[in-house]
């Protein structure tokens, strides 16, 4: 789950040869469009993949899964790579929206471990391969608010330092970070405790600074000290400074995955096929994640990774950590419900 843009890139070859520059193109028609999130797929990998397979690649970017998932329910055509996170994959799928993949075409699937070959969203990689994933977490300037190791929900919701904290714009995570505050799972359906969530919410929503989907500028400028951030954005902060810290909730919280997977509706679907493929060899999907703090699927990407990445319990928790990490699922009609409340609450 990347941060919020909406651009467009054309990604073409430019091929240096005996000190020459040009530009290896195709007519429009053989162009692969791609809808990612942003910051997802290097352009020199674009490069590389137009080089050896003469498919160029055009590049869309979405903010947010329901803004993709309403895209295609439109009726919009002509994409034929797509990147949902796990709940919106197991969506896409009832409705049917999702091409079955052909493993056949897909050797580099062996170097996926073997932890995600049966997540709950999509057993056996049926219509989706995991590309990359992380967690949903709290980001704290350190320097400016006192804290411990053991940190929790409540730092978010009854915030020390409420006009300089921040929620995700993401329905599902600020529901479910309220759902495991007292406990429930991050998917429930209880009316009781779906309305203790929006009550929660609504408290601190009077009083914090701002709901973004967009929270590392903002902690890197100091507006913004307490952040709810996904783990991609709070450890590229903690990164460039080194007083913010990247918490998983003591309590548990989301994990996520986003997916490559292919609409139904495209036309080139053996093409399609060729750019998950491209992007499951490891040398390739080592490029995506490099300097990103994106974690990745694929054992040997995390086999070459530096150790410090690589033992950075923000980015790959250890197990009794994962024990307490879920998937947010499709709730079915609860759906219309959240999306009644959320609506109220971000109009109020």
């Amino acid at each position: 789950m990347g941060s919020q843009k909406f651009i467009t890139l054309v990604a073409a070859v430019v091929i240096a040869v005996g000190g020459f520059l040009f530009v290896r193109g195709r007519h429009q028609s053989d162009v692969l469009r791609v809808v990612t999130w942003s910051n997802y797929l290097p352009e020199s990998s674009l490069a590389k993949f137009t080089q050896e397979t003469g498919i160029r690649v055009e590049l869309s970017y979405i903010s947010s899964n329901e803004e993709l998932l309403a895209k295609l329910k439109a009726g919009v055509t002509g994409y034929d790579v797509i990147q949902p996170s796990d709940y919106m994959v197991r969506q896409m799928v009832g409705l049917g929206m999702l091409a079955p993949l052909d493993h056949s075409l897909l050797k580099n699937l062996i170097h996926i471990d073997s932890y995600y070959r049966d997540l709950p969203y999509d057993k056996g990689f049926k219509f989706s391969i995991p590309f990359n994933w992380g967690t949903t977490g709290i980001a704290i300037n350190s320097e400016k608010v006192n804290v411990g190791e053991n940190v929790g929900w409540d730092i978010l919701f009854k915030s020390p330092d409420p006009k300089h904290t921040s929620f995700l714009d993401d329905m599902r995570e600020v529901f479910a970070a309220a759902f495991r505050r007292k406990g429930k799972s991050v998917n429930s359906t209880d009316p009781a405790s779906l309305e203790e969530a929006r009550a929660t919410i609504a408290q601190a929503r009077s009083q914090i600074l701002v709901f973004t989907s967009e929270p590392k500028p903002l902690l890197l400028s100091g507006e913004v000290n307490i952040a709810h951030i996904y783990s991609v954005d709070g450890l590229a902060a903690a990164a460039e400074n080194p007083k913010i810290k990247y918490f998983i909730p003591k309590e548990g919280g989301v994990v996520w995955t986003d997916n490559l997977a292919i609409p139904k509706a495209s036309a080139r679907v053996a093409d399609a096929h060729r750019f998950i493929e491209f992007f499951l060899d490891p040398e390739n999907a080592l490029v995506v994640v490099k300097d990103k703090w994106l974690a990745s699927p694929n054992k040997e990407v995390v086999a070459r990774i530096p150790d410090g990445e690589r033992k950075n319990k923000g980015l790959y928790p250890p197990d009794d950590v994962k024990r307490g990490l879920t998937f947010l699922e499709d709730i079915g009609e609860t759906l219309l419900q959240l999306n009644r409340l959320w609506t109220d609450l971000k109009s109020s």
